[in-house]
């Protein structure tokens, strides 16, 4: 699914304004909107934009690329800016070891390649990081903005729903008006690979699909009577989005996010589970003719899954560490036939950036767990915000989960910065003694 990283520089639409009326409309009116709105909603028009706007939707500046959503952060840096919303901003290590990673990622990645064209793709990478997650740190602070942007991301699956299932039915994709996305639904065994706005279908189901713990978990919190039947068809609206994809990675991140919530009962007993899923992950590689990552080959949720192609992906990585591990690699295309897709997260990160950006973004999202950690602790004798804590934690795990068979570009991008701008966010409030 992924290209290889030089493809990157090479799309069509690079380097050029693509930009029709109606995506010229959306960026004015949602940028309008997020100047205007109270603090709690100003990130929802940026998750309007990553749903209904295709991202071949770009202003180029000088042969930088801004699609619409990098347009989006910077009418949310003058908002801030204008409204001193960076006022009371307290920093965490989360907020260092980002900066860190993309800058260490920028640095090895444009050293390997040796080109302008590498150094300007890696500064647009960095940008959305920085750029997004700092955002969303100044923009969501306390657990009511958070119960909020949950709620607005509840009431938006249901139109995202409606569009998929129109694109379901008909086999026609309602946003190639925008470009960057086919006007005839790619089929496969049979079966309609619906993406919407998405630049993949995968990436559409993985984006739902990490929402999905958090829209559930509305269900414990207090309100009107109204938000129960909210909270039931918008999971609804979410699980036909996630379907429609009809991709395996969708099914299995949705898999995690029901073992994630589920775990919630032995939420006091996860260090035991964690230790308990190492040991059996060892025991099965010592027993095992095949190494235990081999297991990814063997699921197959949906027909034509790829499965093989993400073990042997893996494989090879781990084969050839010694090419990449100092400064990555150059291409990945002579590991194996249809490799140069690097379909894994953490592979790719080896691969840009080698051992150095892969070990800080393992970090990161260890880190990240820790705070987890902390916040549903801290939140004991509040179910309604343990509950969400812990649905924090499961986004996060579904993004682990999924990076195992899938590397982010698009708008999921995004919304990997915004949960752990919001792990942050919330870390850093005065924590109760558990």
């Amino acid at each position: 699914m992924q290209d290889s990283a030089l493809d990157h520089f090479s799309k069509e639409y690079y380097g050029q304004t693509f930009l029709d009326p109606l995506g010229l409309a959306a960026v004015l009116g949602l940028g309008l909107m997020m100047l205007l709105v109270p603090r709690r909603h100003a990130v929802l028009p940026m998750i309007i934009m990553a749903c209904f706007v295709a991202p071949s939707q770009r202003i180029s500046v000088f042969s930088l690329n801004f699609d619409l959503l990098r347009v989006m952060v910077l009418f949310g840096a003058a908002r801030v800016i204008l409204l001193s919303e960076w006022r009371g901003f307290a920093w965490r290590s989360l907020d260092t070891l980002l900066i860190a990673w993309a800058a260490a990622g920028t640095v090895v990645f444009t050293l390997l390649h040796g080109t302008a064209a590498a150094l300007k793709f890696k500064l647009g990478t960095s940008y959305d990081a920085i750029g997004m997650y700092f955002l969303f740190r100044c923009l969501v602070r306390d657990w009511d903005d958070l119960g909020t942007l949950i709620r607005g991301i509840a009431l938006l699956s249901l139109p995202v729903a409606a569009v998929f299932a129109v694109e379901w039915s008909t086999g026609r994709n309602l946003f190639s008006v925008f470009g960057g996305v086919r006007e005839l639904t790619l089929e496969r065994e049979g079966r309609l690979r619906c993406q919407g706005a998405f630049p993949h279908a995968i990436l559409a189901g993985c984006f739902w699909a990490v929402l999905l713990p958090l829209i559930a978990a509305q269900w414990w919190e207090t309100g009107t009577k109204a938000r129960p039947v909210l909270v039931v068809c918008a999971t609804l609206a979410t699980l036909l989005i996630i379907v429609s994809t009809a991709s395996a990675t969708p099914v299995m991140a949705t898999a995690a996010a029901a073992v994630g919530s589920g775990a919630f009962v032995l939420r006091w007993r996860m260090r035991a589970v964690r230790w308990g899923l190492l040991a059996a992950a060892v025991a099965l590689h010592l027993v095992m003719i095949a190494p235990v990552w081999h297991l990814i080959a063997r699921i197959s949720v949906v027909g034509g899954s790829t499965g093989w192609h993400r073990y042997h992906l893996l494989d090879q990585a781990i084969k050839r560490v010694g090419e990449w591990w100092l400064v990555g690699t150059r291409s990945t295309a002579h590991w194996g036939w249809g490799l140069q897709d690097v379909t894994n997260q953490y592979v790719l990160e080896g691969v840009r950036g080698g051992l150095l950006t892969v070990g800080l973004f393992v970090v990161i999202m260890a880190l990240s767990f820790r705070q987890v950690g902390s916040l549903w602790r801290s939140a004991e004798g509040d179910r309604p915000r343990q509950v969400l804590a812990w649905a924090l934690g499961v986004s996060l795990f579904v993004h682990a989960c999924s990076f195992v068979a899938v590397s982010y570009f698009g708008q999921i991008t995004m919304l990997w910065y915004l949960s752990l701008a919001l792990i942050a966010s919330l870390g850093a409030l005065p924590q109760p003694a558990a």
